[in-house]
């Protein structure tokens, strides 16, 4: 990753918001490459982009709400994915069906990795050290993903309502944090689980996520 001259600090709010992106450009360069998210703390973050230590928490308390910040801009990311994917399974008449909507969750879940390791990790991990305002914020943002989503859905398949959607999304959530871990085991336990007699203990994200998806869609069929 090519290191930028050191900034100097931020006085207008354009150069302000140079610098929050130049962070959390910095911040997913170094996610991708890293095994653990959990190796990435303001100190690497402030060396990596250049920046002094100070500097970096003018825009970000902890490192928490980096990954948050990233975190959400993931989810934005997932939404337009998802709505490009609900649209391909469409017929102009009869709209879409429960099972392509499992599928398509499922695939732009997959195709955002670093979308799936955060979440995985949102609630023990992320929801910590940051204050009730950025709390706020980020429920505020997740409840507007949640209600988009919601939406797209039932626009997809108009005979099962937004709200319906909404509770389904409301269980998805535990699914995904619960099956991506388990699908990205150690080490040690993915060479113990290739043995035969253990292969019933084997998960696969993007199969056992869209079976679980589709066994909750379809407790909301009218």
């Amino acid at each position: 990753m090519s290191n930028p001259s050191p900034f100097l600090r931020a006085r207008s709010p354009e150069q302000k918001e140079e610098r929050r992106r130049h962070l959390l450009d910095t911040a997913k360069a170094l996610l991708l490459e890293m095994p653990d998210v959990h190796a990435l703390g303001i100190n690497e973050l402030a060396r990596q982009a250049q920046m002094t230590k100070s500097n970096v928490y003018r825009y970000f308390e902890s490192g928490e709400a980096v990954l948050l910040d990233v975190l959400v801009e993931e989810y934005g990311l997932w939404i337009a994915e998802l709505q490009t994917g609900l649209a391909r399974g469409q017929d102009v008449k009869h709209g879409g069906t429960i099972e392509h909507i499992a599928k398509t969750f499922a695939a732009a879940a997959v195709a955002r990795p670093l979308l799936c390791r955060l979440t995985s990790i949102l609630p023990s991990i992320l929801e910590h050290n940051i204050t009730e305002e950025r709390m706020v914020e980020l429920k505020q943002a997740l409840l507007a993903v949640r209600q988009q989503t919601a939406n797209d859905f039932h626009r997809c398949v108009p005979s099962i309502p937004a709200s319906g959607f909404e509770k389904f999304i409301h269980q998805a959530l535990p699914l995904l944090i619960g099956l991506w871990p388990l699908s990205h085991p150690a080490d040690i336990s993915a060479r113990v689980i290739e043995r035969p007699d253990l292969a019933a203990l084997r998960y696969d994200f993007q199969r056992d996520l869209e079976e679980g998806l589709l066994m909750l869609l379809r407790g909301l069929r009218p």
